[in-house]
């Protein structure tokens, strides 16, 4: 049984009130979700306040209430903290109580490839042999269960319940995206990670972390949590001395150039069959074949690949799960028209990731490279005109469309990504989306390559609030049945 005292252990509290013994039968941060014997935790959000909610689930039959500031006139216990984010993740902690002992949690972070990275650790830990679940960007997954992700990582008291849950089923490792949200905002506090990984950092989530310098502090925060395990880190990034530096653990750096590397990159060729490199290690090598395009997936599958070295998983199970995973939704996504030409849907919505999917898709193309993006709304507006520089000059053509607006106007997206462009000639501006794919696709030819940037595994268009079906896979796929091979 989880009483309140229990859960809030640490919380200066009177061991003799009868309140503290009594039964918890769950906790939330949403009031609407509250019922009688469960605890609410008032946590102050960006857009709305916790503390504004606590009548609603005092009404809802609540036990006690955490929170940040006191409420006058509560029958209810109202037990006030310092920080509500922190109780949340501490409560969540002891309230689910997750048999860690039994579970490997591998935990990914940086600005591009958690996903595709999560993806191949997966794969890798079924080749193994474990039973494994997924948290991350696109779905959270295990055994014959799916979920839709909400979230990159989810809030403290989802992630907690979600890996009681794959535990309670018999889960034995699970790969985790981990966001820099996550970390500043005390999500993933308390959970023992055995490896975490660090793809890369480039521009992104300027919005919340107002500097490039707070957000590298922010990922730094996974591997302040290793207490003794393994930090793998990209060595040839520039944040890799502040990863290594707040790494509480083994630190393994890996790379093909970065100085006092472990595990050296080399060898590294692409075909249209895929990728394939070798990692260098104390005087032994080891091959690797991957299906996915790109010298950033040569990373992201170097990156899981010294994880599961480093945590003595066998070489041979490790080639067989990057040889095996062939897709990842809305990553490098190709598809094929009848015209001889190449789509490819891709996630990328970032300066960087952007320029890394079109040098690759320059790779393989004999004809034109056309992209399509946009920009999402309601975030860091600086990275619009770099975007929109590396569209021009990385492609032979672009369509400058809408992405998610959100409550922005899409216009004035439009302009601030055109304001990066020195020759707007080159670009065609198209703000409805799926009209700006359909223009893309019709111009292309025998050779081509059409990138429609930005989405990636996204089902939806969010405009002022409100999100419609949308998925440019299934648009694409749709739009190249009318046209004639």
């Amino acid at each position: 049984m989880k009483t309140l005292q229990s859960i809030l252990k640490g919380i200066e509290t009177p061991d003799v009130d009868p309140m503290w013994q009594k039964e918890v039968l769950g906790i939330t941060a949403d009031s609407r979700e509250v019922k009688l014997g469960w605890v609410f935790f008032a946590i102050p959000g960006f857009q709305s306040d916790g503390h504004d909610f606590i009548s609603d689930a005092i009404r809802n039959g609540a036990l006690a209430v955490v929170a940040e500031k006191q409420v006058k006139g509560s029958s209810t216990p109202i037990i006030i903290v310092d920080n509500s984010r922190k109780a949340t993740a501490e409560a969540a902690r002891r309230f689910y109580d997750v048999p860690f002992e039994n579970m490997t949690l591998i935990g990914i972070t940086g600005t591009n490839g958690k996903t595709t990275s999560t993806y191949m650790m997966e794969s890798i830990l079924n080749e193994v042999g474990l039973k494994t679940g997924i948290v991350g960007t696109v779905q959270y997954r295990w055994a014959d269960k799916v979920r839709d992700a909400v979230r990159t990582t989810p809030d403290a008291i989802e992630i907690y319940s979600l890996l009681r849950e794959m535990a309670d089923e018999g889960v034995q490792a699970v790969a985790l995206e981990v966001s820099s949200h996550a970390l500043s905002l005390d999500r993933v506090l308390g959970i023992p990670f055995k490896a975490a990984i660090f793809t890369n950092l480039s521009r992104d989530h300027l919005d919340f972390h107002k500097t490039p310098e707070a957000y590298a502090e922010a990922k730094s925060r996974l591997f302040a949590m290793l207490d003794g395990n393994i930090g793998v880190i990209n060595g040839d990034d520039a944040e890799a001395v502040r990863m290594k530096k707040s790494c509480t653990g083994h630190a393994v750096l890996f790379g093909e150039s970065g100085s006092g590397l472990d595990y050296v990159i080399k060898n590294v060729h692409f075909s249209e069959a895929g990728s394939s490199f070798t990692l260098s290690h104390e005087n032994q090598d080891y091959d690797f074949v991957t299906p996915l395009w790109g010298h950033f997936n040569v990373f992201n599958a170097a990156g899981v690949s010294v994880a599961a070295l480093e945590l003595e998983y066998p070489l041979n199970a490790i080639q067989a799960g990057l040889k095996k995973l062939d897709r990842v939704p809305g990553r490098m996504e190709g598809i094929q028209s009848a015209s001889g030409f190449r789509v490819v849907v891709d996630y990328a919505h970032t300066p960087d990731a952007l320029e890394n999917v079109l040098q690759t898709a320059r790779d393989f193309t004999s004809g034109k490279l056309i992209t399509v993006f946009g920009c999402g709304g309601d975030r860091d507006k600086g990275k619009r005109p770099e975007m929109g520089a590396i569209g021009e000059a990385f492609a032979d053509r672009v369509f400058i469309t809408s992405d998610n607006p959100r409550t922005e106007n899409p216009d004035t997206i439009i302009q601030e990504i055109l304001a990066g462009l020195k020759n707007p000639a080159k670009s065609e501006v198209i703000p409805n989306r799926r009209e700006a794919i359909e223009a893309a696709l019709r111009s292309a030819t025998e050779g081509d390559t059409v990138m429609i940037a930005g989405k990636g595994h996204e089902t939806y268009q969010e405009i002022m609030g409100k999100r419609t079906h949308f998925d440019d896979r299934e648009i694409a796929i749709s739009i190249l049945k009318h046209i004639k091979g």
